[in-house]
């Protein structure tokens, strides 16, 4: 009796040993991530502050001034305090994550758009005929394209849906993210959405073109975009910035990362690989792009993935937390769910 007593005691103590020591583990598991988090914010910002104050001093270069400032700050400064209040509470991790990364999107979307305006102004020659030419050799007729996507008003329609859906994809997907806690795939829709846009501004201002239309017909970006480049425009609305990039298409870049970060995700992967199959297949039509705009969107898209890539696993201060969440034993599996025991047992 006495003998079994101690060793349930001992068994006891083990067992309130072993608990202890996975709860420290945790907690510093938590710490580390934590760490890692802060400093991915950190290179975010500071990124979007560096963009900003290069939109700033070109833009006083040219005269231009902005409007719709309360709107901006308004926003970011609510989207900010519901990512601190509930991240310093440990209250909800998920509308930390929603409301911190919201914020990074809309500042860097402001950033980039000015970037992009600014770009344009550079004044290089329209690539314009060279790109239908590029088209020609692959076999692609963008007029006749056109005609036929129009002869059929359901599949017009069908694609001028899918094409519109490209911010709420985008805004889906952080707050999806944020809700099965996968920051680490918030973290790379925002610095894979950084680079690329950057990429993708400095590549349409050394080759900018006004994209193909029906004469007399031009699309409203193209309008924008012939305005900004003859400087017939000093003063701009936030709200009412345009996408005025021709090559690489924009939306083909966000297609090919949204299909990225949503991979291995079994509620997810797709619905998002099919939205976005069918938004390259829109871009042409109802986007007045070049196939070859296309194309190069894909490349950006894919150039940028491995960058991020690289700087992740090189260790510069972007990754976001210190668990892998890339694998899983099977591709169909609700992969999503692990970091969030490991978040509750953290916790």
């Amino acid at each position: 009796m006495l003998e079994a007593a101690t060793a349930r005691r001992q068994s006891g103590i083990t067992l309130s040993a072993g608990h202890a020591a996975s709860e420290i583990d945790s907690w510093l598991n938590l710490s580390v991530a934590t760490t890692k988090e802060r400093s991915t914010s950190l290179w975010a910002w500071t990124l979007i502050l560096v963009l900003g104050a290069v939109d700033s001093y070109w833009a006083h270069c040219k005269g231009w001034t902005f409007y719709g400032w309360p709107t901006v700050i308004f926003s970011l400064t609510f989207l900010l305090a519901v990512g601190l209040f509930y991240g310093l509470s440990g209250r909800n991790r998920s509308l930390a994550d929603a409301g911190h990364y919201a914020a990074l999107w809309i500042a860097f979307a402001l950033a980039g758009a000015v970037f992009t305006y600014l770009t344009a102004t550079l004044g290089m020659p329209l690539r314009d005929a060279g790109l239908f030419r590029l088209d020609a050799a692959f076999g692609f007729d963008w007029f006749a394209w056109s005609g036929w996507v129009a002869a059929h008003r359901p599949l017009r329609l069908a694609l001028e849906i899918v094409y519109e859906s490209f911010l709420p994809q985008i805004v889906g997907s952080v707050l999806f993210f944020a809700h099965i806690r996968r920051s680490d795939r918030n973290h790379e829709l925002l610095w894979m959405g950084m680079v690329s846009l950057i990429i993708t501004a400095v590549i349409a201002g050394f080759v900018p073109a006004t994209g193909p239309y029906i004469p007399g017909a031009p699309p409203v970006w193209t309008v924008a975009f012939i305005a900004v480049r003859e400087g017939a425009v000093s003063r701009f609305v936030f709200g009412d910035l345009q996408g005025i990039i021709a090559i690489p298409s924009f939306h083909a870049v966000v297609a090919i990362l949204l299909i990225y970060t949503h991979r291995r995700l079994a509620r997810s992967f797709y619905p998002v690989l099919l939205l976005n199959g069918l938004m390259l297949l829109s871009a042409p039509s109802q986007g007045h792009h070049y196939l070859v705009d296309v194309i190069a969107g894909i490349a950006v898209a894919v150039l940028s993935i491995a960058a991020v890539r690289v700087a992740m696993k090189a260790g510069a201060g972007l990754s976001a937390n210190a668990t892998d969440y890339t694998t899983c034993a099977d591709p169909l599996d609700s992969c999503e769910e692990a970091p969030l025991r490991s978040s509750i047992v953290q916790r």
